[in-house]
């Protein structure tokens, strides 16, 4: 089987040829990926070649045509062969797959219009405005000072009124917090929808969604959550094609677009690979040597991305940044990367791509979870140890929503 392709202004032209069966079908959704991954939502597949095609094939251009209308984008069959257009028909697909030629003389969607564009550093900015007046107000939860020690004795509800716009810190699910003691771990909360890792041993993310007032039974040790309006939200994807942007570049980019000393992000992008920590063991039990971070204890108790986590896929972040340490939760705050402190945590998931223009918050986070089951959750540092370090999380492209912190921050 051979697959060509060129690129057509706003559609990816891709022309196959051969069989499209049980073996090959696995190449051709190898080739739509590729294609996909590299930012391109349109795209027309040349069957005219194809000599066969099974229900393997079929599986294929239905996984692609549902994926890319979900995201505003488009997937057609053009010129497809005798056996090809047999094939569809007996499947009774060939109006939904096969492009007509309305579909083929209509244009595409027109996005929502940028506001601006900005070229920071290695990166391209499209801005679109929300409420440039909007500003969030940020809170400290408990006190991580108890992390070393493990003297907490409570958990804090993270309910209360709407949603916060985010939430983070060490969690869990449960009915109290002797209920939570031994599995509290890594948490993020966005936009009503609530994912924690839990540090029993198990490692298995868990999540709970919704659309009002968050479930009762969401309990934080300590952490950080942010309420009010967001002011922007901004595209972003760098100057060469594909090439990896490191997440100190984009939120150093968010500080400047917002005009901001200290912002809050959400972040949703396709990433190269995270760096980051994770709770091994829960911080609410006494540690037998004392000492949550003492060596040798410490490493089952707190696990480092020795290299990239989570490559290729997707993630939902969300945290506060600001160019200087001397804020607030200063305590709270940790070293991104070159000229930015703050505190992010992050939900791997498989890659999916992301719709593009303006886009909203809630249902852009919802149709993540709806999709996939999240792989991991991680509090995401700069792992700057020269050789041994892995570095930055690196991202290729995605949309951040922000919004300047009022108060100390």
């Amino acid at each position: 089987m051979e697959i060509t392709q060129q690129l057509n202004g706003p559609v990816v032209e891709m022309r196959a040829s051969g069989r499209i069966d049980g073996y090959w079908a696995d190449h051709l959704e190898r080739a739509l990926a590729d294609v996909v991954g590299a930012g391109h939502h349109r795209i027309r597949l040349d069957c005219a070649g194809v000599s066969f095609m099974s229900s393997a094939g079929i599986a294929v251009l239905m996984k692609f045509r549902k994926e890319l209308g979900r995201i505003d984008g488009a997937f057609h069959v053009v010129n497809p062969s005798k056996p090809v257009a047999s094939t569809l028909a007996l499947a009774r697909l060939t109006d939904l797959l096969v492009e007509s030629p309305q579909a083929t003389a209509a244009a595409p969607a027109t996005p929502a219009p940028v506001l601006r564009e900005r070229a920071i550093g290695d990166a391209v900015f499209d801005v679109y405005d929300l409420d440039p007046r909007a500003t969030l107000t940020c809170r400290t939860i408990g006190d991580p000072a108890l992390l070393a020690t493990g003297g907490f004795t409570d958990a804090y509800q993270l309910t209360g009124g709407a949603p916060p716009v985010f939430a983070l810190g060490a969690g869990a699910f449960g009915e109290s917090f002797d209920d939570c003691r031994p599995r509290f771990g890594e948490l993020l909360s966005v936009a009503g929808a609530t994912v924690y890792q839990p540090a029993d041993g198990t490692n298995v993310p868990d999540y709970l969604l919704a659309r009002g007032e968050l479930a009762s039974d969401i309990r934080l040790l300590y952490g950080l959550a942010a309420t009010g309006r967001l002011s922007h939200v901004v595209r972003f994807e760098s100057r060469s094609a594909g090439a990896p942007l490191a997440l100190s570049q984009i939120l150093k980019g968010c500080l400047e677009i917002a005009a901001s000393r200290a912002i809050g992000v959400v972040l949703v992008a396709e990433t190269l690979g995270l760096v980051g920590a994770a709770l091994r063991r829960s911080p609410a039990a006494r540690p037998e040597d004392g000492d949550f971070f003492a060596h040798p204890g410490v490493r089952a108790r707190l696990a480092f991305t020795a290299e990239p986590a989570f490559p290729r896929g997707v993630t939902l972040a969300a945290g506060v940044v600001t160019a200087s340490a001397d804020g607030r939760a200063g305590s709270e705050l940790r070293p991104l990367g070159s000229g930015c402190v703050g505190h992010f945590h992050a939900v791997a998931f498989p890659f999916r791509a992301i719709k593009k223009g303006r886009i909203d918050l809630a249902d852009t986070v919802s149709a993540l979870f709806e999709a996939d089951q999240p792989l991991g959750v991680l509090h995401l540092l700069h792992d700057d140890r020269q050789a041994a370090g892995a570095g930055e999380s690196e991202l290729v492209r995605g949309a951040c929503w922000l919004g300047p912190l009022t108060g100390e921050w």
